[in-house]
């Protein structure tokens, strides 16, 4: 078989997964130390406040890890009975009534625009309206990660230009397509899908969350066996057993514990030059 090049536009591909987001920063820590330097990032969901990041700051990625920091713990999806009930009963398009990701993308990216990045930058989101993904890649930052990041049924969708936005996880939540379609010849990506759990669901919405799981597992091995044809691809896939993309506990060590797995995952996914080793899907790990 035809092996792809190795050599020419280098691409970040940064997948969604709620409040993994800080697990994501530390893979980008060891990712940047083991001297990857990406032409180009693109983002989805979380990955895409990530993502963002990166690119206006690609030499600083203690600087993520310092913002995540400040957050502290994170609460995605507010539980609370009376007022999830509250918002049911007024037909509410969406769970929660605060998005947790305007403040922070108010704070980290104001009114910056995709020409005043550094790297080039993609933002992947779900157009509604349309029923298709769609890529930004001008324009304000702002309102490309907000619509990026509204899951739906928690938040309320986003409108951008009279169409309404998803969460990009909805048609490719980690594109590497996109990256493909880009010229790049070289992907590294960091995926952030939950553990797959191999048992036996007992109730309804276990069975519906463990269809999705193998749904976006499948859809994602499917998107890399295609795009590995046309580049060197590597998915680093952090272990996220024990944590949950709807709500973090921060607590002392947990960067230090999840950076030292990255060096150790990244010291196979690059050579001593920084270059991409291809990985062959059937690598994937499978959970426990």
């Amino acid at each position: 078989m035809e092996q792809p090049p190795t050599t020419g536009r280098r691409a970040l591909v940064l997948g969604g997964g709620g409040a993994y987001g800080i697990v994501q920063a530390a893979y980008i820590q060891a990712v940047t130390e083991a001297g990857f330097r990406p032409d180009l990032v693109i983002g989805t969901s979380v990955g895409a406040l990530n993502g963002a990041w990166v690119a206006m700051h690609p030499d600083d990625p203690e600087g993520l890890i310092g913002a995540w920091r400040e957050i502290g713990d994170i609460r995605v999806l507010d539980m609370h009975p009376l007022r999830l009930a509250s918002r049911l009963v007024r037909r509410s398009p969406a769970l929660c009534g605060r998005d947790m990701v305007a403040p922070l993308v108010k704070r980290h990216l104001g009114r910056l625009t995709f020409e005043d990045t550094k790297l080039e930058l993609g933002v992947v989101a779900t157009n509604l309206s349309r029923g298709r993904k769609h890529v930004f890649r001008e324009g304000l930052i702002a309102p490309a990660v907000r619509a990026s990041t509204a899951i739906p049924g928690v938040f309320e969708p986003y409108e951008i230009g009279g169409e309404l936005f998803v969460d990009g996880c909805i048609t490719a939540s980690v594109d590497l397509g996109s990256a493909v379609e880009a010229g790049a010849t070289e992907i590294l990506a960091i995926e952030l899908a939950p553990p797959f759990m191999p048992k036996r669901a007992t109730s309804a919405l276990g069975v519906v969350s463990q269809a999705f799981s193998v749904l976006s597992r499948a859809a994602i091995d499917a998107t890399e066996a295609v795009a590995s044809r046309q580049a060197a691809i590597h998915v680093l896939r952090p272990d996220l057993s024990g944590l949950s993309p709807w709500r973090l506990e921060y607590r002392p060590g947990l960067v230090e514990e999840h950076l030292a797995a990255a060096r150790r995952e990244v010291a196979g996914a690059l050579n001593a030059a920084g270059t991409v080793v291809p990985a062959a899907t059937s690598r994937r790990p499978r959970g426990p």
